[in-house]
């Protein structure tokens, strides 16, 4: 790869816009504390899933009342570097938009892991998914269980293999409300801490 293309066009989902700009905004509240750690985590991560450094630490699968995310894939965020990871950051892989152009990577999400409104509900809503229901059409992932124990080669098999399945699914396509966020953009928004590059791809 030549120049500064990234290796993944980076999709916004528009409530993963907003997701963003609330945690700016919080993050100019308490630049030096949790929430101004956790939205540099979050842009270092929207980096990192850009240029194919990181592709999420696991698949995700299908539990009844937390909803069908096979074609999901969940990225791990702290708030506080001296504890566990208590954000999930949730995205799907996607093939091009057109023959010869980069796959895609939609982000749909930025949430706490735990409690009401977690992020697998949030998840599950925008995609206007069931939290009980299967989908079908995502059969070709096959069946993970959401309790399977891994190891770091075994996810990064898993995944390597998911997004294969993704980039030649006809089926897997963005929502229609999501936006690309481009290379300018993205490098804007990461250097100013700004959150209104992502209310402008959001629309």
């Amino acid at each position: 790869m030549s120049g500064d293309l990234p290796l993944y066009e980076v999709v916004l989902g528009k409530e993963f816009a907003v997701d963003l700009m609330r945690l700016a905004a919080a993050a100019e509240k308490d630049p030096r504390g949790s929430a101004g750690y956790l939205h540099r985590q979050v842009l270092k991560q929207i980096g990192a899933l850009a240029n194919g450094a990181a592709d999420g630490r696991h698949a995700l699968g299908y539990e009844s009342g937390k909803g069908d995310l096979r074609d999901c894939v969940t990225a791990y965020l702290q708030s506080d570097p001296q504890q566990k990871a208590d954000y999930r950051l949730v995205f799907r892989e996607m093939p091009p938009e057109r023959p010869g152009g980069q796959p895609r990577r939609e982000l749909l999400a930025v949430k706490p892991r735990q409690g009401s409104g977690n992020i697998y509900e949030h998840t599950c809503a925008r995609l206007n998914r069931n939290l009980h229901d299967r989908q079908p059409g995502l059969n070709a992932f096959g069946d993970r269980m959401p309790s399977l124990r891994q190891n770091q080669a075994q996810r990064q098999a898993e995944l390597d293999a998911n997004r294969a399945i993704a980039h030649a699914f006809a089926g897997q396509v963005p929502l229609a409300t999501s936006r690309p966020l481009t290379s300018a953009h993205f490098g804007h928004h990461a250097a100013k801490g700004s959150p209104r590059r992502a209310q402008d791809v959001s629309r």
